[in-house]
């Protein structure tokens, strides 16, 4: 028969197939590293196969075409991971556009205000999908479009150097052999096709076209060496896993703590433990502390909430211009525990005076003071608050005051309606805004609802009726939730930013340490004569000025965890029995600094910074030997189906036929030899004793291969049909007469 010398046109598609889809699974691993849960990962590694396969399969078409079929296949994606409650059966609408419009904006802001792995929000989605996507799809065009398979490397190497670059502390060296190895395949497949034009390297082997490597075993050696020494290499190089050679995570920073003034529902859980600095202390009166605000945000885009742009007013002999309000009056002074690079000056209470030795202005519309610059160390300020200390009747008979339309405003259609119907129906009872405001907020606090730090809702508006039917979140969506519940039954509302009461110190009272933990969100609701008032959805969560009225059945208790206080509600809706320890809700900040609130967390699995751990080796290793041993097998079969299955006339379905059975028959031990006919291979079964009474079927399906092969008729189905039924009878004979590790074992035999 003849044989075509070299490698078919099949083998180096295939070839190169392979070649990308290390690619994408190499880039996946490595780039889903900056986003926090192995759900992201998972799904950079799906969107980089799919990016790979289109450009595979678009190949022999125009790359005009292939550019476009791999454009709309990326809208799909995007829109399906990052906005998919706003698709039409999973079809992108004008809303979804819009909506990817709007996280297009926000990656930016969002890239600056998380340190990595940053939590795996829609906006950081999207950016991902389309770097991945276009760094594989780019890979693929440049090595087998353009043949430059070295520039082709670039773009995935790129990604694989940024996740390194901005995770501190956390070099991997199993990143880099699965890029290597995914950068030889890339080689290997180009070479395949470069090779043609010098000579064959498939040899003829028993009918059918083999792999033989024509360097020989010594090449295969040489290969093997030169891979373990570009992987070993790194990690006997001095300062290795020490820092990045560009850490562009930290590039400008000066070692300032940093938050954000936004509330993200994508705010996520570290362990705080050996990374939670205090930020500030604070020296009031006895019996009055309170949560300490930094600012109030008040516009809602229907995915996070921010402060609305306002100059604001220098304040003149420490006077600050805000509406006088009804209460105690009561004097703080804040001192700086360590440099802060933001510009808010935290304060309790309706702020009604500040003395500080720097230019200090208010912002009425955010309530909110800030200085030019950011407080050092050491430096400390004075503030003198109001304290409204309203009753419950009193809140029922002034009402809410009345306020800028915004307060109430909610963007129109993407509120999902099974928040409004949940606050009416929470609120049917109540006759007052008071009422309805406590109304939720009990609800909230109560024992449906659980106050659970693991949770992964985003940053969209289905997120909140998500939330409302999962009924588990932390304070960014429990604040969130509230706040939209209320606007959309017309009470004016907007969200509080800023810290809890903190840790009171031990033998001076009246004086707190406020960490980075502490960091908290709440809620605000205006009220006649009173104010912007503080009322806190989030279960064992409690702000100590607010007793007055928000206090339920029974007064709250207090309790310390771990040096942290915490309050539980006794006999009202939110009990739950007792006191229960609050649980952290980090959210990550500039500078490599965690802003916590709750108690310390729990440390989430053994991952350790910097480094190789014996358990990331092992669980690598695990993971590529499980790949193999179910690859492997699943490769053979596939090819011999496909072999098959390509046979479109009886005499190729025969030598196909045959050809498979010869290849089965070298797992069990017994394999056809080079220049070895289809007779001699025969008698060698006949030899063997292992036949059991097979040798009438092997006789009968040699002599149809022999004929098939050489006769100038063509064999008709019947007789392709028979040689199938004899060659599965063979082998069930030679399967039972081989030992189960030879079994086991030959399905990982190479060609």
């Amino acid at each position: 028969m003849a044989h075509t010398e070299g490698t078919t046109p099949r083998v180096q598609r295939l070839s190169a197939l392979v070649a990308i889809a290390l690619v994408a699974i190499a880039v996946g691993f490595a780039f889903g590293r900056i986003l926090v849960g192995h759900g992201a990962t998972y799904r950079m590694i799906a969107v980089g196969s799919v990016s790979g396969v289109i450009a595979w399969a678009t190949e022999r078409r125009g790359m005009l075409f292939a550019t476009a079929m791999s454009a709309v296949a990326l809208l799909l994606a995007v829109t399906w991971l990052s906005v998919a409650h706003q698709t039409l059966y999973g079809i992108p609408t004008a809303d979804s556009i819009r909506s990817l419009g709007t996280l297009a904006t926000l990656v930016g802001a969002q890239a600056r205000e998380y340190v990595s792995p940053a939590p795996a929000t829609p906006a950081l989605i999207m950016a991902g999908v389309i770097a991945v996507w276009a760094a594989v799809f780019s890979c693929y065009a440049l090595a087998f479009r353009a043949q430059s398979p070295l520039l082709a490397l670039v773009p995935p190497l790129a990604l694989v150097v940024f996740a390194d670059s901005v995770l501190d502390q956390q070099m991997k060296p199993v990143y880099g052999v699965l890029f290597l190895i995914a950068a030889l395949a890339v080689l290997f497949a180009d070479s395949l096709r470069r090779i043609r034009a010098w000579g064959p390297v498939w040899s003829p082997v028993a009918g059918r076209d083999r792999l033989m490597p024509v360097a020989g075993s010594n090449a295969r050696r040489v290969g093997a060496t030169a891979l373990a020494v570009a992987a070993l290499a790194p990690l006997f190089v001095p300062g290795f896993g020490s820092t990045s050679v560009l850490d562009i995570s930290r590039f400008g920073s000066d070692n300032r703590i940093r938050v954000s003034p936004l509330v993200q529902m994508g705010s996520i859980l570290r362990d705080t433990k050996d990374n939670n600095p205090p930020f500030f202390q604070v020296q009031v009166a006895p019996g009055h502390q309170s949560y300490w605000q930094m600012v109030a945000l008040d516009q809602f885009d229907g995915n996070t909430w921010q402060q609305r742009d306002d100059p604001g007013v220098q304040v003149q002999n420490d006077a600050i211009q805000s509406p006088a309000i009804s209460g105690e009056t009561v004097q703080q002074t804040f001192t700086m525990l360590n440099d802060l690079g933001y510009s808010w000056l935290v304060a309790g209470g309706d702020p009604a005076s500040i003395s500080m030795n720097d230019t200090v202005t208010w912002h009425p519309l955010s309530s909110s003071l800030t200085m030019d610059g950011w407080p050092d160390k050491g430096e400390s300020y004075t503030v003198t608050s109001t304290y409204a200390d309203p009753t419950p009747e009193q809140l029922r008979i002034n009402g809410v005051e009345p306020v800028d339309r915004l307060y109430t405003a909610l963007p129109p259609g993407t509120i999902p309606a099974s928040v409004t119907q949940m606050a009416e129906k929470w609120t049917r009872n109540a006759q007052n805004p008071y009422d309805r405001v406590m109304a939720i907020m009990q609800h909230l606090r109560g024992p449906s609802f659980t106050y659970n730090p693991n949770v992964d809702l985003q940053d969209n508006p289905q997120a909140l009726a998500d939330f409302l039917q999962q009924r588990q979140g932390f304070c960014q969506q429990f604040a969130s939730l509230m706040a939209v519940m209320l606007r959309s039954i017309g009470i004016p509302a907007r969200i509080g930013l800023g810290f809890t009461q903190g840790q009171p110190v031990t033998n001076e009272t009246g004086t707190y340490i406020v960490h980075g933990h502490d960091y908290h969100s709440w809620v605000e609701v205006p009220f006649n004569g009173f104010g912007w008032l503080t009322f806190d959805p989030t279960p064992n969560f409690y702000d100590p000025s607010t007793s007055s009225y928000t206090t339920l059945s029974s007064p709250e208790t207090c309790t310390v965890v771990n040096g942290h206080q915490t309050y539980g509600l006794h006999g009202g809706p939110g009990s739950k029995g007792g006191p229960t320890p609050a649980h952290p809700i980090t959210k990550h900040v500039k500078g490599q600094v965690n802003a916590t609130q709750g108690t310390a967390s729990t440390p989430r699995g053994n991952a350790a910074l910097g480094g190789v751990t014996l358990s990331n080796v092992v669980g690598t290793a695990a993971g590529i030997v499980v790949l193999l041993a179910i690859g492997i097998p699943l490769l053979h079969w596939l090819r011999r189906r496909r072999r098959l299955l390509t046979a479109h006339d009886p005499r190729t379905l025969v030598l196909a036929t045959y050809d498979v059975f010869t290849d089965r028959a070298r797992e069990l031990g017994v394999g056809r030899a080079p220049g070895e006919t289809p007779d001699e291979f025969r008698r060698k079964l006949a030899a063997t004793d292992t036949l059991n009474g097979a040798n009438e079927p092997l006789a009968r399906m040699t002599a149809q291969v022999v004929r098939a092969a050489y006769a100038a008729e063509d064999p008709d189905a019947g007789v392709a049909a028979s040689v199938r039924r004899d060659a599965d009878e063979v082998l069930h004979a030679l399967r039972a007469a081989t030992p189960l590790r030879q079994r086991v074992l030959g399905r990982y035999r190479s060609d």
